[in-house]
């Protein structure tokens, strides 16, 4: 089908459409290319965070229209470039997405932003748009009845974002910036949209691209932090200022006092240092002061907050992974890793892979890839106790529930399936979720292992550690704690089931209980919080 670089389609139309059947976008180019029966050259469309190329084009009731002109008013632009012929455009127009954002925030609403849509297929004239007899090539239906924002029958458009797939919807700020996403609903594309900087007044600083430079929010063990940004000017003054905190729990861990000189939009990169995290809390990074005492206009943008929580743990190493994937399954890649960041185990679209999220680009002939509405389930084996994450990826970026099924991951011991003890579904590009198993058995077989009951409770511990073991009258057993750095706290021949252990002066951090008997070895991880 294709020659040279080039898309021929003068192959069967029949062929095209029975590919759109079960594709949320026409987003494999070689049969849903910009142009239905024109040639298209291969090329890369314009990625995310890549300015956004200025132009001025007339809307199909004559009203011109300036892109740069709505920026620098402040304006967000959703730009919606689509073809009449793509059913999953006309699928998507039908759910009024864009019309309810048009409603919510445009000139009628609360103003903040403006919906651009472009019909992109030169070889369609403006009946096609109407669903009109007089439609020249195809269309699925009438476009612009019931819509009040601004429809635009401009190929040129498209080809000035160098367009490779139907429906192509991008989110470009006031800074000129673009971001490419899937087909949202109106809540999640509005929320997309806030994430833009927008000017307001004369002073004016904001935290934007915030990372801590870990996905995960679950501490296990210790979970190290980098937290970075980029500080912004939102003012029509020049930012030369701004004192900058990084808090934990309200303390205030770090301050950097920034000098410089950015003009509107203009950005800076602030990194504190490393912030280790081993019990639960809140990191804060905000912005106390700027331009040596002005009153910023906006506080709402001032600082950004990432709530941590202990690890689940699973009581074994050998996990059950149940995975029900959406209406589009090809869509979905997973991995479990250790914590080095190692690959254990995969699954899934190995074309999407790890950073495939929201590239928009998968196909049911990938690679393993899964199917609609299937049940995974798979086996992970992992070495031994110790820190895991799980991490799931939706080439679309609308996970796997809820808009096009009801998918979910499930991780469970694989001897107990019915404990769930991690679970999910409703994401976006990237869910990333931090896990730890605490058994560790050594050296015999099974029958010749103590039963593993070995209890540690409450965990995290504050004052006051208890620990149950269940214990067989025919064998000598031999109980320690001990800390991250391999050193023995507590070690004691066992005479008793039940045992309280003081723990009040025992600084805050991660432990291990074990029980020895013979050759066999069993340990649970606990913490201690005070």
């Amino acid at each position: 089908m294709s020659r040279n670089g080039v898309l021929i389609l003068s192959e069967s139309i029949n062929l095209v459409k029975s590919i759109f059947q079960g594709n949320k976008s026409c987003a494999f180019l070689l049969f849903c290319g910009m142009l239905l029966f024109a040639p298209l050259t291969l090329r890369a469309q314009l990625p995310s965070g890549s300015i956004a190329p200025d132009f001025t084009a007339k809307d199909i009731n004559g009203q011109y229209w300036n892109l740069y002109a709505l920026l620098n008013q402040n304006k967000i632009v959703i730009l919606e470039i689509s073809a009449t012929w793509c059913p999953p455009c006309w699928a998507y127009h039908n759910t009024h997405t864009m019309q309810t954002l048009w409603e919510l925030h445009g000139p009628q609403g609360d103003d903040r932003l403006r919906v651009l849509y472009v019909e992109g297929d030169p070889a369609t004239n403006l009946n096609c748009l109407y669903g009109a007899p007089g439609c020249n090539n195809s269309t699925m239906g009438n476009y612009v009845s019931g819509t009040t924002y601004p429809i635009f029958d401009d190929a040129a458009i498209a080809d000035l974002y160098e367009i490779t797939y139907f429906p192509s919807i991008f989110i470009i700020c006031p800074n000129k910036r673009l971001k490419t996403v899937g087909q949202l609903n109106h809540e999640d594309m509005w929320e997309a949209a806030q994430e833009c900087p927008v000017a307001l007044g004369q002073h004016n600083a904001g935290i934007f691209e915030y990372s801590n430079s870990t996905p995960l929010h679950e501490i296990c063990d210790t979970l190290h932090t980098y937290p970075h940004f980029l500080l912004t000017n939102l003012g029509a003054s020049p930012l030369t200022q701004a004192e900058i905190q990084l808090m934990w729990n309200d303390s205030v861990m770090q301050t950097i006092p920034w000098t410089g000189n950015l003009p509107l939009y203009g950005e800076a990169p602030v990194a504190y240092n490393s912030l280790p995290l081993n019990v639960p809390g809140k990191i804060r990074a905000n912005i106390a002061a700027i331009n040596y005492g002005a009153t910023d206009a906006d506080l709402s943008n001032n600082s950004k907050e990432s709530n941590f929580i202990l690890a689940p743990e699973f009581n074994s190493n050998t996990l059950l992974l149940r995975l029900r994937t959406d209406a589009f399954g090809h869509e979905t890649y997973w991995e479990v890793r250790d914590e080095a960041g190692n690959v254990l185990e995969k699954g899934g679209n190995l074309k999407v892979g790890p950073n495939g999220g929201g590239s928009l680009e998968s196909d049911p002939s990938d690679p393993g890839a899964y199917g609609s509405n299937a049940l995974i389930r798979d086996t992970l084996h992992l070495p031994g106790p110790g820190c895991y994450s799980f991490h799931i990826v939706d080439a679309y970026g609308d996970g796997i529930c809820c808009d096009y099924g009801t998918g979910y991951y499930r991780l469970s011991p694989l001897s107990n399936p019915a404990n769930i003890v991690l679970s999910g579904g409703a994401f976006r590009a990237y869910e990333h979720r931090g896990f730890g198993t605490n058994e560790n058995v050594v050296g015999v077989s099974a029958k010749d292992i103590p039963q593993p009951e070995l209890r540690v409770f409450p965990n995290p511990a504050d004052d006051l550690l208890h620990i149950y073991i269940s214990m067989e009258a025919d064998k000598a057993y031999i109980f320690n704690i001990y800390n991250t750095l391999g050193q023995v706290l507590e070690s004691r021949n066992l005479a008793a089931q039940n045992i309280e252990i003081n723990t009040a002066d025992w600084p805050a951090g991660v432990y291990f209980a074990e029980i020895i008997s013979g050759q066999a070895r069993i340990s649970k991880r606990f913490m201690v919080s005070h």
